[in-house]
């Protein structure tokens, strides 16, 4: 993994409500977390690249960077995707731990990082 993957995760997390993250190339995972004792590390890891790289096919960028979010009823997944290709996802608890404020600048930040 790159210095600056390392150094945007060491600074960035953990976050409040922040269950998961999953930081992927265009064609591969670089890193997988999984943060919630409720749920199977596994399992996660195979539905953040599902949503990464479904989201890829349903909601193209362009080459732009963009990010996105679905909504389930426990959860919320937030992807950010860089013009290089590099993404972010976040699974986060829709508690009233989770500050929305704070996930959209991490995923701002991710979209900003420069080597």
């Amino acid at each position: 993994m790159s210095d600056m993957i390392q150094n945007f995760i060491a600074t960035r997390f953990p976050i409040p409500g922040l269950a998961a993250y999953s930081v992927h190339a265009p064609l591969s995972a670089i890193e997988n977390q999984c943060l919630s004792k409720s749920l199977y590390a596994g399992n996660t890891e195979q539905m953040l690249s599902r949503v990464i790289k479904n989201g890829r096919a349903l909601l193209p960028s362009g080459g732009r960077p963009a990010h996105y979010c679905w909504t389930f009823d426990a959860h919320q997944v937030f992807v950010a995707v860089r013009a290089d290709g590099l993404s972010l996802a976040l699974l986060m608890e829709n508690n009233v731990n989770m500050q929305p404020s704070t996930v959209r600048d991490v995923l701002q930040d991710f979209l900003d990082l420069r080597d």
